[in-house]
This record gives C-alpha cells, structure tokens and sequence, in this order.
C-alpha cells in the first residue's frame, strides 16, 4: 500500500480543505511533517485511522467519548457542524495482482437526529459500492486493526512499551492477528458460551435464580471495567500533558536559576568551610615559616658554612700536630746524635723532618673565621640533606592547597553570585509548585484507577470462576443425561485442544518473529556484543534478552535509551514479520531519546522502516544535523502552521528554518 494524499475537512485544528500530498519518490520514503505540540501532528495521525477503520481506530484524545460524540468535538469550532467534516485518503495497493488506485471518503455532520456519517470508496475513480458496502471487513482483512498500532504509533506508545506497561499485551495481541489466533480466541469464547448455556439447560427455579444473578454481576463487573479503562485513558492524556507542562516549568525553572536558589544555604555553608579550611592552612603555613624554612633562602651558603667548619676543624688539628712534632723531631735528632751517627745522615734526617713540619705549617697558619664547635658540622648536613626539602615539600603541598581552596573560593562566590533574588524566583517557584501538584494529583488519580481495574479483574475472575462451578454443581447433581455430559467434555476436550494448538502455532513461528526482533535491534543498536538472543514466551508474551555470556539480560540493565530502542524494534521486527506492505507513521518519533540514541533511529531505522514512512515531528526533533542526515531519504516536507489566536492549523509545503 501507498498512501498518495489526504485530504482534511474542517476535521480537529484544520480549518477548511487542507490536503498533503505523500507520494514517495524511489529511494526516498520519507515524508515529513514539521509542526510545534498541540499545532495538529498527532490529529493527523489519527485522521488516518479515523479514516481506514471509523469506530475501531485507535485515536489519541477520544478518552471515554463515545464514537458520534467523538466524531460531533472533531468539527473544526469555526465551521458550521451542519456543514460537518471530512477525511479523504486516496492511496493504491496490489489486488489480483494489479494495481489499484482507492479513494476513501468519511464525512460526518450533525443532522436532526444527531451524527450522520457516510463512507464512501471509489476504485481507479469509480465507486464501488461492494468496497463502500464492505469497507470494514476489507480493511480488518487486509489490515486489522489490532496490529495497526504496528505501523502507526507515537512517541508515547514508544515509551509505555519501553517502560514495560502493557509489552506483553502489544506483543501477544500483534502475534495474535498476525497468526490468525484471534480466530480461535473467538472459538474457545464461543465455546464457554455454549457450555454456559449447556449447563443451565433443566436447571432448578434456585439455581437459575443464582445463575441469572451471577451473570448480572459479571456484566456490571464488565461495565465498570469498560469504564475505568476509558477513564485511564483519559487521564493518561491529561496526565501526559501535564508532565510536559511540569517539565517545561522545571526548565525555566533551572534557566531562571533555580537550582541555585535551592542549594543557596549549602553553597553559603561549603563557602564559609572552605574559608575556614583556608585559615587552617594558612596557620599552619606561618607555623612553617616561622622554623627552617626561610633558610631556604640561603641553602647553597649553608653548605659553604659546612665545608668551612671542617675546614677550620683540620687548621685546629693541624695547629697541635705541630706542636707534637717538633718535640717528636728534636727527640729524634738528639737520639741520633747520641748513637753517633753520622753529622751527614743526621743532617738529613733533620732536613726531611723539617720540610716535613713545613709542609703541615701552611695548614695550621690559616686563620679561623668562624671558630665554630666541631658538631656544627653535621648539624647543617642534616639541616640541608633531611630537614630543608622536607619543609619545602610541606610548604609547595600548602602552596598547592591554598591554589585549590582560593578557585574553589571563586567559584562558590560566582555561584551566589548568581542566585536570583526570593523576590525574582518566587512567581516561578510558586509556578513550578502549582504544576508538581496538578501533576502529581493526576498521577495519583491515574493509579487509584490502575488500581480499581486489577481489582475488578481479580473479582471477575471470581465471579467467573462462581458461575463455573454453579453449572458444573447443577451437573453433577442434576443432570444424568449422557449426552449432554459427553458434549460437555468434549466441548472441554476442544478447548484444551484449541490452548495446545495456540502454543504449538506460536511456537512454530515464534523463531522467525523472535529473529526479525532481534535483528531490528541490532541493526539500530549496532552493538552485537551486548544482545545474543530473544525469546517471546509462547503463553504470556513476555520478551526475554540473554546477554553476549548467554545469561539472563534483564530489562533494567539497558540504558533508557536502549530501551526504547528495543521497543522500536519490537514493533519493527513485528511489523517484518507480517508481511504487509503498508507505510509506516511515527508522530514525535525522537521526543523522548538522547542524541545518541536519536542518532541510531536517523541513520538506522527511519530510511528503512518500510517503503513509505510518515514523520511527524516537532522544532526539537528532525531538525540540524537530524534534518541533514535524513534529507538524501526525504520526498517533501510540509509544515504545520497553527494559529493560537485563530485555533487553526494549515498545512503547507516547507520546514522549520535552521
């Protein structure tokens, strides 16, 4: 199927004819609507499926209206609901192996009697009253709307599935109608019905009694289900809108500096701590410039000091060397002369011990400056080997320190200095407060009704169980016809039958989906170490990872945006799977994924979603270097331009300017 043009009639925010044209062009599936929130990208998504499937189109802001009153609040408010509205779809697909242009026409105004609407399908430009006559079975045959939310869906839709809420839901309703088991889903109901009936065949007046009761408390229970479910969605939307109001409130909020605000009393505490942090190490700085380390200074004249004290040690040694070898040498020669030895030989024995005592004396003349203790010495060899580095060592760290303290100082200073006035963030504060609240008493609405339905669930189930065993009491008790107890069991038999054979079926074709999944999610993940597998449980629909060590990779585990990549490729490899060649429409398709991950969506998932894809996004989404990457892969471009004053919204060709 190719969609070729859509044509809205004073439907929602369009005012007057509006029509977008969406041929795709080969190698360019893309056609991309630009337009800001609540400016009509998401009613168009709707007037699509408002068109193709009327009552069953799943359409974001019904909530719990009913269908014609629905269809009585989408007359544009400017226009004259006699005059109604309309949606015109043409678009063409394969039938019989030929190709065929459809147009199918809904328009709807308010007559005497209330809604009037009428269908109406033209085929290669002629009516066909077979198609108009028939146009729901067609449609539901062709594309039924229980997998619809395949090909068209929403950020939102994105998120849930991400999220976990209602995954097992879409994935079992998708495989469901893809495998024709919706069938037996209707078969095996049917067959309960019957075998209610059965058994309150020739029941007594009592028991009738108990069953018609019973089965009044399970239609009540069924309404009020109804009901809740519609009121969820209600305030799923107005819970969603306003989540983006609190966020919007949050971000002015920070620009108007909030966050300092906030953290104003903490930054003035750190401030005065890391001041006192300062004095602490300044203290002790002094303490350290007060003992050896201004000696620093003079560190190469202390170890000239040093050399001197041994200097002076050795005159002073030498001084009494002299003294004692002058006694020595008189001695020496006077022996000499007593032993006779020659005049000669004495002679120069004096003459070596006299060059002897002259060499010593140049020592012992020296003068001395310092006259210092000798244990001056190694005092200024310790001072300058252990005690000297060791406090210039402690004095760069206190350098360093106080470097540190005095930037951090600076930079809690600039920070109060731009905290905003009580006064100015006040309004904004009050704002922000005002928005939390509204949003959180929504949210806790929206739970109180979650809450309500499982409840209503557990009683249904109850009381269904309740009127189970009534008939299979009265059975029991009653009844002694063989016949009917052999329709019975076999009536259980088909049933049980009819479970094996919606396993074995899903079973046999689960691989193939599991494997398309898979490779939707590697293809926009482009990890494949992180994900080696992916099983679709046959019976409750839950998706299972397993990791590249082949373990259990729980959902929590991915980032946020991996998630919501593996919701994208849930629906994709699904939508593979199916085989129909219909387009695909994303409204905010990027709206809720970081840059990274918004990244893999542009370059791996939208050129290839399908032969045609429909975009519908807003001025923070497809636009920069988004735009730039998608472009070689877009036919047209159109912008919604929404006027606040007027409400109105028109479509015309363009973009956002960069």
């Amino acid at each position: 199927m190719i969609l070729d043009s859509i044509v809205l009639d004073n439907f929602g925010a369009y005012c007057g004819r509006q029509e977008a044209i969406l041929t795709p062009e080969p190698d360019k599936p893309i056609i991309l609507f630009g337009g800001m929130n609540g400016g009509g990208k998401t009613t168009l998504l709707d007037a699509i499926q408002l068109a193709f499937y009327g009552p069953k189109a799943r359409i974001s802001n019904r909530g719990k209206l009913g269908y014609k009153e629905y269809l009585s609040e989408s007359i544009h408010r400017a226009s004259d609901p006699t005059e109604g509205a309309g949606i015109t779809l043409r678009f063409r697909r394969i039938t019989d192996g030929e190709t065929r242009n459809f147009e199918l026409q809904r328009y709807w105004r308010k007559g005497n009697k209330g809604i009037e609407e009428s269908v109406r399908v033209l085929r290669d430009g002629l009516p066909d009253d077979i198609f108009t006559s028939h146009w729901d079975e067609t449609i539901e045959a062709y594309l039924p709307s229980s997998i619809a939310h395949l090909f068209f869906f929403d950020g939102e839709q994105i998120k849930d599935l991400a999220e976990g809420r209602h995954a097992a839901e879409i994935i079992g309703t998708a495989v469901h109608s893809l495998l024709g088991l919706d069938l037996v889903d209707r078969l095996e109901t049917d067959l309960k019905v019957f075998e209610r009936r059965k058994r309150g065949e020739g029941v007594d007046a009592e028991t009738a009694k108990k069953l018609t009761q019973t089965r009044l408390e399970l239609e009540e229970i069924d309404r009020e289900y109804e009901k809740a479910a519609m009121e969820e969605g209600t305030l799923v939307n107005e819970a969603g809108r306003l989540g983006k109001a609190l966020q919007a409130k949050e971000e002015l909020f920070r620009s108007e500096g909030g966050d300092l605000y906030l953290r104003r009393k903490e930054l003035e505490s750190e401030l005065e701590d890391t001041r006192k942090s300062k004095t602490a190490v300044e203290s002790s700085f002094r303490e350290l410039v007060a003992g050896p380390l201004p000696l620093l200074m003079v560190e190469h004249l202390l170890g000239d000091v040093e050399q001197l004290v041994r200097h002076e040690s050795d005159i002073r040694k030498a001084r009494v060397l002299i003294d004692v070898l002058e006694s020595r040498d008189e001695s020496v020669v006077t022996a000499l002369k007593a032993a006779n030895f020659e005049l000669q030989s004495i002679q120069a024995v004096e003459t070596i011990l006299q060059e002897d005592r002259t060499a010593r004396t140049g020592l012992a003349n020296e003068p001395i400056l310092l006259d210092a203790d000798d244990s001056l010495a190694p005092h200024l060899s310790h001072l300058c080997a252990t005690v000297l580095p060791a406090a210039k060592q402690q004095a760069q760290e206190f350098v360093a320190k106080l470097g540190q303290l005095d930037e951090h100082i600076t930079h809690l200073e600039s920070e109060l200095v731009r905290v905003p006035t009580a006064e100015r963030i006040a309004d904004i504060q009050n704002d922000l407060d005002v928005a939390r609240h509204s949003h959180q008493s929504k949210m806790i609405e929206l739970e109180a009704v979650r809450v309500r339905k499982q409840a209503l669930e557990r009683q249904r189930v109850v009381v269904d169980s309740r009127l189970d065993k009534l008939g299979e009491s009265d059975i029991d008790v009653r009844f002694a016809e063989d016949d009917k107890q052999r329709i019975l069991k076999h009536s259980l038999r088909v049933r049980e039958t009819l479970e094996m054979f919606r396993i074995t079926v899903v079973k046999r074709h689960a691989a193939n989906m599991e494997s398309l999944m898979l490779e939707s999610f590697r293809k926009l993940l482009r990890k494949k170490e992180l994900v080696s597998g992916l099983t679709v449980n046959p019976v409750t629909f839950e998706a299972t990872l397993t990791g590249a060590d082949h373990k259990l990779l729980p959902f929590e585990r991915l980032s946020a945006g991996e998630r919501q990549l593996l919701a994208t490729s849930l629906l994709w490899g699904l939508a593979r799977a199916s085989g129909r060649p219909v387009p695909t429409i994303i409204d905010t398709p990027l709206g809720r994924l970081d840059s990274s991950h918004r990244r893999h969506l542009v370059d791996r998932y939208f050129p290839f979603a399908s032969h045609q894809v429909l975009l519908l996004s807003t001025d923070e989404e497809i636009v920069g270097k988004y735009h730039d990457a998608l472009k070689p892969f877009i036919t047209r471009t159109y912008l919604l331009e929404h006027n606040e004053n007027a409400k109105n919204t028109h479509i015309r060709e363009g973009y956002f300017q960069s």
